[in-house]
């Protein structure tokens, strides 16, 4: 297997996001900015992003530019580091990736 063949694909990364922050995929992918949307979409990127894909790659996807996707990769990370509740939802997401 090379590391891609492992790799969950981003629009299934979407799809758990979606589903587990009860938001729609398409609502990830507009350019809504309402807490939970953004919450999914960072969390899209965010595990996007620990899955391997390069920043090149999720800012054509997301349609965001790289600085935005580093941007939201550390703030996710400062969430799960300061922010209990948050850090309850962005793990429960990280776990339902895995077991994908």
């Amino acid at each position: 297997y090379t590391h891609r063949e492992c790799m969950s694909s981003i629009d299934d990364i979407k799809e758990i996001c979606a589903k587990t922050l009860g938001v729609s995929v398409a609502e990830i992918e507009s350019r809504k900015r309402t807490q939970d949307v953004s919450l999914a979409r960072q969390c899209a990127i965010y595990y996007s992003r620990k899955q391997g894909y390069k920043v090149e790659e999720l800012g054509k996807v997301f349609d965001r530019n790289h600085s935005h996707i580093s941007h939201t990769c550390s703030k996710i990370e400062d969430l799960l580091e300061c922010d209990r509740v948050m850090a309850e939802k962005i793990n429960l997401v990280g776990k339902n990736i895995d077991a994908n």
